[in-house]
């Protein structure tokens, strides 16, 4: 009795000197979450004008789409080195009026340079490289 007493006291000792495996850090990306769509609210510091829409979702790991004023956009999105990389977007080429072209140019001209996201509360913050947020959007 008095060895298999110390032979459970051994492998409780043993078990409690395990190493955790390290815990992989959140992707930012999973903020998003699958086929929700978020609509931007403010590119660049500027809110979107109402009777805009500017909209973005993530249909699939690596990738975002939406509407970018006037025309549909997707394109790939990764994490690299720490940092957000948001690919060369493929979209529609429609003309729209000047209000939504200019929302558009510059969305297309701004999510280009987003390095990290975070939610904070119900809006989701895109910033650049400085931390400076350069796009919101709310579900």
């Amino acid at each position: 009795m008095r060895i298999a007493v110390l032979a459970l006291a051994a492998l409780v000792a043993l078990a409690a000197c395990k190493e955790d495996k390290p815990k992989a850090p959140i992707d930012p990306l999973s903020l998003m979450g699958r086929e929700v769509e978020w609509v931007v609210t403010e590119v660049a510091g500027t809110p979107v004008p109402e009777g805009v829409s500017v909209t973005m979702l993530s249909p699939e790991t690596g990738m975002i789409a939406g509407s970018s004023g006037c025309n549909r956009y997707s394109g790939r999105v990764e994490m690299q080195d720490g940092f957000l990389q948001v690919g060369a977007l493929a979209g529609t080429r429609m003309m729209c009026p000047p209000a939504q072209m200019q929302v558009e140019q510059a969305f297309h001209s701004t999510i280009g340079t987003v390095k990290n996201l975070r939610l904070a509360g119900k809006v989701l913050e895109f910033s650049d490289a400085t931390g400076k947020v350069v796009l919101r959007a709310s579900r």
